[in-house]
Parts: structure tokens; sequence; C-alpha cells
């Protein structure tokens, strides 16, 4: 089978999205299928590389006024019909679904070869960034519901990391075929114990005590200052707040440590590479995150896979993840002090910890990477089925202009 995969960015650049690109064309190419992926370079220059038998064509970009670390891919229609005609896919996949996803349907692909799109934003999540408040929010956030819509139902799939993210978009009018799969986790990897806390320690100068982790890109949407301010409730305890990641709101978050008089309570980590990040979560004691626009949350599910009692907002599909009182607690949005009480219910009572622990072990494990992988795998081949089914000429009309970017 060959894959086309379209995403926002590749690996070095780093979000949700687009690991789980990377870790899906990985596992593809480990099944024993072509997969090429197309994405911006993050570094603006274009060049096609090869990942662990991935072929890799990065587009030009431009910076990107939102985040300065996620580059915008530049394609013209013409390179992306040169780029579909060398790979000669039997399905593309689109992990973006705004300008290269648009570009890619106007080229009419649409009796040439199926095309799946995997969502993984709500509105809500856009909107917020253009920092408007009251009725011009609301108009921005229908404006990008009107759009989503409309691309997402050109595709012959739309895939959803999970089912409250599916069933937001029916309800906004969806009638594309859909399909639930998880962004999935290593459990292999993300698993209770203690056995190398001890190097996360050390490694990371974690705080003595109780840590509650964060994990994720310091975005606007992450809303890592609420969890901030959630330390100056919770008294003369021994718990710490833990940040690990990276990005643009950096500054104010720290700016706001200080202006709280945190410094001690609170402690940012910076970019903790793959390999270490299992051994901070097992070093942690609970979980917490307070971004309202999750589809699905990847480090929600990796800190349930190690067995972390998880406190969590109660918006977007984090309560697909958490259940209130049974593996975390579940607040309002925007309100430290709950979150700060419900920190204080898990690390006051080691019972009902130890209980929520085992409760996100349960709730992770209908998230492995590799069901996530079966279930790709199957959708594609069933996609490509009824595809053929529809058409009664073979898919094989591509055009054959040779692809200019020289492998490096």
């Amino acid at each position: 089978m060959r894959i086309l995969v379209i995403s926002h960015g590749y690996p070095p650049t780093l979000s949700g999205v687009t690991l789980v690109a990377q870790k899906l064309a990985r596992a593809m190419v480990r099944k024993g299928h072509s997969v090429t992926v197309v994405a911006a370079s993050e570094n603006g220059t274009a060049r096609v590389e090869e990942d662990e038998g991935v072929d890799v064509i990065r587009l030009q970009s431009r910076s990107n006024p939102f985040w300065s670390e996620g580059a915008l891919p530049v394609a013209s229609q013409a390179e992306l019909r040169q780029i579909v005609g060398a790979s000669r896919p039997d399905v593309v996949h689109s992990h973006e679904t705004a300008f290269l996803s648009l570009q890619l349907l106007r080229l009419g692909l649409e009796r040439e070869v199926p095309l799946v799109a995997t969502c993984h934003y709500l509105p809500r999540f856009v909107s917020q960034y253009l920092g408007w408040d009251g009725r011009l929010d609301v108009l921005a956030e229908s404006i990008v519901w009107e759009y989503a819509i409309r691309l997402l139902n050109q595709f012959d799939h739309a895939v959803f990391p999970s089912r409250t993210q599916a069933a937001a978009f029916a309800e906004k009018g969806l009638t594309a075929p859909t399909t639930v799969i998880s962004n999935g986790t290593d459990r292999a990897l993300f698993r209770p114990g203690r056995d190398d806390a001890g190097r996360a320690e050390a490694g990371y100068g974690l705080p003595n005590g109780r840590r509650i982790l964060f994990v994720g890109r310091l975005a606007k949407d992450k809303r890592v200052d609420v969890l901030i301010r959630s330390m100056s409730y919770l008294g003369e305890t021994d718990a710490h707040l833990v940040v690990a990641g990276t990005g643009d709101d950096a500054p104010r978050l720290r700016q706001i440590v200080a202006d709280l008089h945190l410094t001690d309570r609170v402690h940012f980590l910076g970019f903790v590479p793959d390999p270490d990040l299992p051994a901070v979560y097992r070093a942690s004691d609970l979980f917490a995150i307070a971004s309202e626009c999750e589809v699905q949350s990847i480090p929600t599910l990796e800190a349930a896979a190690t067995g972390l009692p998880i406190v969590a907002v109660d918006a977007a599909a984090l309560p697909d993840l958490v259940s209130d009182g049974v593996n975390g607690y579940l607040v309002p949005p925007d309100k430290p002090r709950a979150i700060a009480t419900a920190v204080l219910a898990i690390l006051g009572d080691p019972d009902r910890a130890a209980l929520m622990g085992r409760a996100s072990l349960e709730t992770s494990r209908g998230h492995d990477n590799e069901a996530t992988f079966d279930s790709h795998e199957r959708l594609y081949e069933r996609v490509i089925a009824e595809f053929g089914r529809r058409h009664d000429e073979p898919i094989d009309e591509w055009s054959r202009r040779p692809f200019s970017l020289r492998r490096r």
C-alpha cells in the first residue's frame, strides 16, 4: 500500500499532531507499506529526507505569527500535484485541515484516490489565539466551525481521536463517514513503577516533596497559567508544580510565577527528550491539565498509562480520559482554586491516590499504540476498497512529472 501523509509539520517540529503523524508513518513502514510525508520545513528550506524508511518532503515555509516553532507550509497546487504524481498513493491521509488540505482538495483528486483526514483541533483552539472577547470571539469560532465542516465534508472519511470531538463535529453538520481512533501511547514505555525515578530526579533536579506534573507545549491554549495560580491555594504543603515543555508562552508564565512569589513551588524543566519522559512521569505523584480545547491529549494518555491520578478541567475531550472521582477529578475551567482543592484531596489521601492510579491504568488499556496502528491500517484498506467499488475505471491516471527536490 502506498500512503501519502499530509501534516503541518514533522519532527523536529514538536506538537501532538507532528508526533502522531511521525509514529503512524513509521509504523506503516514497519508493516510493509510505502509512506511519503509532506510537511512544512522547520527552517524554511525545502528538501527531501528519509526518516526510518519514511520519505519526508519538507516544503518551503514561512514564520507563524501565532507559534514561532511551527512554521507555515508554502505550496502551490502545481507542486502538490507533482508530489501526488510522484508518490502515486493508494490513499492520502491529511493531518492538516487548513491550507494544505484546501490546496489538496482543489486538485480535484476525487476520482483518483481516496482522501482521509484526521482532525486534531476544535475551533475554540483557533479562535482563542485571536485575543478577541465577547461577541467577536463567538463570531470567530462560528466562522472556523463553518470552514472546518465544509472542508471535512469533502473528504471520503474523517478520523477523530475521541468520541467527544466526533460528536461535536456531527452536531455541527459533518456528514462525511467518520471513525474514532485514539492517538495512542506506548504502554510499554509509559508504565507504573518507581525504578528509574531517581534518574529523573537527579537528571532534572526535581524538587523534594510531592510533584504535580504538566507535560506539553507552553502555549496559550494549554492554560498553564491556571495551574500556576492554583499553587497559591495549596497552603503549607510540600507540593510542587513541575512543568515539562517549551513554547512561546514561557516568558509570560515565568513572570506569573515571579509575580506570585512561587519560584520555590513551580519548576520549569524545559524540553525533555522522549527517552527521559517516562521516568519523569514515574517520578511524579499526579498529573494536572487545565486546557479547555483538547481533542484527546497525549500527555494525559501517558499519565494514565503510567498509573497517575489526574486532575483535569471538565472541557472538550478530557472527560473521555478522566472520570470524576474514579481516576481523578474534573474541575470547572479557569478555576485555580478548584484545581488546588482536587489536588489536595488526592495528595491528602494515599489510599485514594492509589485507587485512582489503578483506575487510570485501566483507562489506558484501550489506547495502546499498536491498536492505533492496526485500526489505521484497517481503515485504509476499507476506504480503498469502498473507493474502488464507487469508481469503475482503474485508479492509474497520475501525472508523471518528476519531483525536483534532491534528497539530502
